[in-house]
């Protein structure tokens, strides 16, 4: 049986989004617990006179900053319990528009999975 939870969380600031899911997962012989969670935050934002402009002030802060994504692997291992972690997360950055400002946005998406075996898990 698959159980699944989906949270949004909307903390104090009004400036951070955080989606998070939640899976697990009992079918099989190993206990599987999966999370993945995306945080977004807007960094800075810039207004303009005109639309050209600003697509304009766009292009030419994605040509000057170093945009490119970002992905960090994360895997451990326990033999002695017998317990497996995977953590992978992935920053990056983009712009959205809305009118004449230009907002910057920061996020971070992670994937956690966890995985333990049942007869260690029921030894303990």
């Amino acid at each position: 049986m698959k159980e699944l939870v989906y949270k949004t969380i909307d903390g104090n600031n009004p400036r951070k989004k955080e989606v998070s899911i939640e899976e697990k997962d009992a079918r099989y012989k190993t206990n599987i617990t999966k999370k993945w969670a995306c945080k977004y935050f807007v960094k800075s934002h810039h207004q303009s006179s005109t639309s050209k402009n600003l697509r304009q002030w766009v292009r030419n802060r994605r040509v000057s900053e170093n945009t490119a994504q970002q992905c960090h692997i994360l895997k451990t291992i326990n033999s002695r319990t017998g317990e497996n972690k995977i953590l992978c997360k992935i920053l990056g950055e983009f712009y959205v528009i809305k009118g004449l400002t230009a907002f910057k946005i920061i996020y971070v998406n992670s994937l956690r999975i966890h995985m333990a075996s049942m007869e260690r898990r029921q030894a303990r």
